[in-house]
């Protein structure tokens, strides 16, 4: 190995970290549509340095996501094996959410809020990214389903939820949390209160809410914006 041929293999795996990294942020800002030639300017290199590393903007998302999505996939294992079942569906629920509404990347990778980016590589077989999102599918199912039935079982979870329904309330929680913004970042607290309340099969009286509502005043004043 010649000397100059470590800085060269450095100042690759610099870029490549660069990439990495930027691609992270802007995907998390601005949304899987972004572009290779976005994420290069973000990263401060000629869009042909990110072109070298990867094929095309599946195998990109993928290594950006793929840590993310196996992360998740822990967090519902840890939560349907939980020794209190309710906690364990709260804190997988809270967190998740919270995961979701900062990443929009994530969240539309998830949700499946894009589907552009799968097949980008058009006429190839299934990308490592198809087959990522693929085995989640599966995996979450399996968790999910897991914790449901056992909260059910145990009599604090209300016998018509499904794990699917989870899905969707999250997405509601995710809402609350990009009206407050930075302005009252607290404010969706109180609707994944009302929330976990209304899974309750029964209770004696509401859970105190962490967050006070907005007025009639300031909800004109977001309403505005």
């Amino acid at each position: 190995m010649s000397s100059d041929e470590v800085p060269l293999r450095r100042d690759a795996r610099t870029n490549l970290e660069r990439v990495l990294t930027a691609a992270a942020e802007v995907f998390a800002a601005q949304g899987l549509g972004a572009t290779l030639a976005d994420v290069a300017k973000h990263a401060g290199v000629g869009v042909g340095t990110v072109y070298r590393r990867f094929a095309n903007k599946d195998d990109l998302i993928h290594d950006v996501y793929a840590d993310r999505v196996h992360a998740t996939e822990k967090l519902a294992e840890r939560a349907s094996l939980a020794t209190d079942v309710w906690d364990g569906f709260v804190q997988f629920f809270e967190q998740s959410t919270l995961e979701l509404a900062t990443d929009r990347g994530l969240r539309e990778l998830t949700t499946g809020g894009y589907t552009e980016s799968l097949g980008w590589a058009r006429g190839t077989p299934p990308t490592r990214l198809a087959e990522l999102l693929e085995r989640n599918h599966e995996t979450m199912g399996v968790h999910l389903i897991k914790l449901v039935r056992r909260a059910k079982r145990a009599g604090v979870l209300r016998k018509d939820f499904q794990a699917s329904d989870m899905m969707v309330l999250s997405l509601a929680v995710q809402a609350a949390m990009a009206f407050g913004g930075e302005e009252r970042p607290q404010l969706h607290r109180r609707a994944l209160g009302f929330i976990l309340d209304g899974l309750r099969p029964s209770r004696t009286e509401p859970t105190a809410l962490p967050s006070a509502g907005l007025a009639d005043t300031d909800l004109m004043k977001f309403r505005r914006r």
